[in-house]
């Protein structure tokens, strides 16, 4: 039999602690802190699906998450348990956000 075999020797000298890069929330400032002079994004939205259609269509996703991250407490299992209250606050906040035709408009 052999000797077994011996284990590194250790340092006394603490090593760096290194940061880790974790993700941080995504509050899209380039919409919420659109300045006056900037025009409002156009989306339209088909009424019978409820789906946007326009070159915006990502930015408008986006920011839905985002208005929903802000506004909407995690305690809410689903859209429909959450108070008319707060869908009326998320809904106007889309709307002063994006120009939506009145004739496409469907309220969520």
């Amino acid at each position: 039999m052999g000797t077994p075999p011996t284990s590194p020797p250790q340092s006394n000298v603490h090593s760096e602690v290194t940061s880790r890069n974790t993700r941080q929330s995504t509050r899209l400032r380039r919409l919420t802190f659109r300045t006056l002079d900037q025009p409002r994004p156009v989306v339209n939205v088909d009424a019978a699906t409820g789906r946007a259609s326009s070159p915006n269509k990502e930015i408008f996703h986006n920011y839905l998450g985002v208005v929903e991250r802000e506004k909407i407490s995690i305690v809410h299992n689903s859209w429909k348990d959450v108070p008319d209250s707060l869908k009326e606050l998320v809904w106007n906040d889309i709307l002063v956000s994006f120009v939506m035709l009145k004739y496409i408009v469907k309220k969520l």
